[in-house]
């Protein structure tokens, strides 16, 4: 573990850069990554799921030895605490750091954190957009504002150069890229994101200030992806409304993994009816769209997990999900459907982080379906190593091991790595 205590007030400043500032690219997840940042929850998980802290030593030791892990701290007390628990569970702390930091994220780190643009001398630089809570207020409301700072907050300090800032509002979930100037947006979330836009405003603001080529515009996400809303059965969904990193993702520039429900699952009832049509729709505009060179995509399929439907008292999911749960009051119970998601994966070097849902006493259909998927990956990344790990606890909650997470991109050159890191 590398060491020094750096103070904050010295890196409060964005570096000038060159004027080639066109240059830059977005960093696709499947490039070099120096860190996988992760935050260090403690306690149940979201909506009375396992220990959160459990959760976090697991991931950490399956990825120490493919990547370094980034944890932030407040101050040199919590540094402590978590040296001292992370040595209790034997992890080998050379490979994590630590940084402290007045940034206050309030929402999954990938959502909020700085995006990642380089260019050909390694330069590494971010663009900060507005944040909107997940659309339960506006972008303009305060809370809005205060949380909104974390991703230019967190780039000040790490002395990151913030190339420009849009009025859009944009969550790293619900953006998908090949690193070559192709995004991919979901029209069901930037409309609810940023209502009095029309779709062309949204893509002009992505396409300039991302320094993008192209953008191509999927319909909806799975129906167990909404929000603020009820499923047949009196089942409330806990997700955001149409991340795309709950259902297609890009495997390398040229390839896309796309979620799918079975020929024989699809009649079985109306959820699996509407994610087979919702799917199939995306299916269609990417098996007709071109990457930014006007080539065709491969697209590989990707089985929809079977729904895990959970009981919570409506007191007991805390006042964030609230809102989640329209006509429902103290004393309620509560039917929630996880975000279940094979393609919530994290890519990191030579490691891919895959969810699985099957464990003892589960139905055969679940193993099936786990073994099924592992398989789909190990050809789809060939030469990587494939795990799977039980992330229910961040599904109940509306998320899975890409929300919780944050590449940052290995460092090409020495000025572009000034995280303030903790040493002792």
């Amino acid at each position: 573990m590398v060491f020094a205590i750096a103070t904050l007030l010295q890196c409060n400043t964005t570096r000038k850069l060159e004027p080639s500032m066109n240059s830059f690219r977005l960093v696709a997840e499947y490039e070099p990554s120096e860190y996988v940042w992760l935050p260090f929850h403690e306690g149940p998980s979201d909506l009375g799921g396992p220990p959160a802290e459990d959760l976090t030593y697991e991931l950490v030791r399956a990825l120490s030895p493919h990547v370094k892990i980034l944890f932030d701290v407040v101050d040199t007390v919590q540094y402590r605490n978590m040296t001292m628990l992370l040595q209790q569970q034997n992890i080998d702390l050379d490979r994590v750091d630590f940084f402290i930091t007045r940034a206050h994220a309030a929402g999954a780190l990938t959502d909020i954190a700085p995006l990642f643009l380089t260019r050909d001398d390694g330069e590494l630089a971010t663009v900060d957009f507005a944040w909107g809570c997940y659309g339960l207020v506006s972008p303009g409301d305060p809370r809005a504002r205060q949380d909104g700072r974390f991703d230019r907050d967190t780039a000040l300090e790490w002395q990151l150069p913030i190339l420009d800032s849009s009025h859009v509002v944009l969550e790293g979930g619900g953006i998908e890229h090949n690193g070559k100037g192709t995004m991919l947006l979901v029209e069901q979330l930037a409309m609810d994101r940023n209502p009095g836009m029309t779709l062309p405003e949204i893509e002009k603001e992505h396409i300039e200030k991302l320094r993008l080529k192209k953008v191509i515009w999927l319909k909806k996400g799975p129906w167990e992806e909404e929000y603020k809303t009820t499923l047949p059965g009196d089942i409330y969904p806990v997700g955001c409304g149409g991340h795309i990193d709950e259902f297609c993702r890009f495997v390398n520039d040229s390839t896309i993994m796309l979620a799918a429900v079975g020929e024989d699952e699809k009649f079985r009832d109306s959820l699996s009816a509407e994610n087979y049509r919702r799917m199939e729709e995306n299916y269609q505009i990417l098996k007709n769209a071109t990457d930014q060179d006007g080539k065709p995509f491969h697209i590989i399929r990707v089985p929809i997990p079977e729904p895990h439907i959970f009981e919570i008292k409506y007191e007991d999911a805390g006042p964030y999900y609230f809102d989640y749960f329209p006509g429902k009051k103290t004393g309620d119970t509560v039917r929630v459907i996880a975000a279940s998601s094979y393609l919530n994966f994290l890519i990191a070097n030579d490691v891919v982080v895959v969810a699985k849902y099957w464990k003892e006493g589960r139905s055969e259909v679940k193993r099936k379906k786990d073994e099924q998927v592992l398989g789909i990956f190990k050809a789809a990344f060939p030469g990587k190593t494939i795990l799977q790990i039980d992330m229910e606890g961040y599904n109940n909650g509306g998320g899975g091991i890409h929300c919780y997470s944050l590449n940052v991109p290995a460092a090409q050159n020495k000025r572009s790595r000034i995280i303030p890191l903790v040493r002792p």
